[in-house]
């Protein structure tokens, strides 16, 4: 057997991503469903089920979301399916084979002592020893970029902003906005339910066409069937996705603002030039555009997007495990 496996694990709200040092990896929903009862479980065949299985089976199953905001969930039925999925997710990608794992796990920026005890209890186990890291960090050590950068990580439940200058930053380097994914599918079908009164409406199906057409500029034409009382209609929503999308704007340019104004004078004209977007909200098409005209009035800035933005976390973690010192790591044998 082979000494060591290290893991970079990005525990999300709505996905979760795991890559590993033989090359393995993988992203899943984080979701779990359990059968709601005996003719389910017969239906089904099988007791727990993970992600896109759990979604398409979710009438014969009790769904759980474990990971809300990033972090698992303090009640009993919560952390069980917690520890399910983090399960699941680590044994794709065959630590079996190694003596020993090490994992790189990545939070939003500020989570509390109750919320770290909760991640050491989901991955003890599966893994022998851990560090945690916020999710920004991750993206700006993948990418090379630690030495003099503003990265913010718009997830599902929360966006994480963090100032980088060759060090492991601190609290007051990091912030974390409500403002995200979760939060924009709340403001569209909002705006859609007003639109089109009794229209019938799931989070995943406002989820779907957010992420088919997710946009911030011109109104485009997004046409998506839905059902009003009951009766199909065909209606174009393209007009409120830019409208939803445009919403989080402004909070992410007011909070990217304080972050430049609390670095050191010195260093934040480099801040202001290398702002970094990442996680599954910086595939919104115009938003990297829409930031930089709203931080216009702060000086000169660039903003861009990490490519291969759902899975930059975890590489970054990955790469980090592996040149971290034991010493930086906590033991959770």
């Amino acid at each position: 057997m082979a000494d060591r496996l290290y893991i970079g694990i990005d525990l999300g709200t709505y996905q979760s991503t795991i890559s590993a040092s033989n090359g393995q990896s993988g992203t899943v929903e984080t979701v779990v469903g359990k059968p709601k009862d005996p003719i389910a479980r017969n239906f089904l065949k099988r007791d727990t089920l993970f992600g896109a299985d759990a979604l398409k089976n979710k009438l014969a199953c009790n769904l759980y979301y474990p990971l809300a905001a990033g972090v698992a969930q303090d009640d009993e039925n919560n952390l069980a399916a917690a520890k399910a999925f983090v399960t699941h997710l680590v044994e794709s990608v065959d630590p079996e084979e190694f003596d020993e794992v090490y994992g790189v796990i990545c939070s939003p920026s500020h989570i509390s002592f109750v919320d770290k005890s909760n991640l050491v209890s989901i991955l003890r186990g599966q893994v022998n020893a851990i560090m945690v890291v916020s999710e920004p960090f991750a993206v700006a050590y993948g990418l090379g970029e630690i030495g003099g950068s503003i990265v913010a990580d718009i997830g599902a439940g929360t966006t994480d902003v963090c100032r980088m200058y060759g060090t492991f930053p601190n609290d007051g380097d990091e912030c974390t906005l409500e403002e995200a994914g979760d939060w924009i599918d709340v403001e569209l079908k909002s705006l859609i339910e007003k639109k089109y009164t009794g229209a019938q409406l799931t989070k995943d199906m406002v989820r779907q066409w957010k992420e088919a057409g997710s946009y911030i500029g011109d109104d485009r034409e997004m046409m998506v069937e839905l059902s009003v009382d009951g009766k199909k209609q065909v209606v174009d929503v393209g007009d409120l996705v830019g409208i939803a999308c445009s919403n989080l704007v402004t909070p992410l340019v007011n909070v990217l603002k304080g972050i430049v104004a609390g670095a050191d004078p010195e260093y934040q004209p480099i801040m202001r030039n290398n702002i970094i977007l990442a996680g599954g909200g910086s595939l919104i098409d115009g938003l990297a555009e829409a930031v930089a005209e709203g931080l216009a009035d702060i000086g000169d800035v660039s903003v861009w997007c990490a490519e291969d933005p759902v899975t930059k976390v975890a590489e970054g973690a990955l790469a980090l495990a592996g040149d971290m010192p034991d010493d930086q790591f906590t033991s959770i044998n």
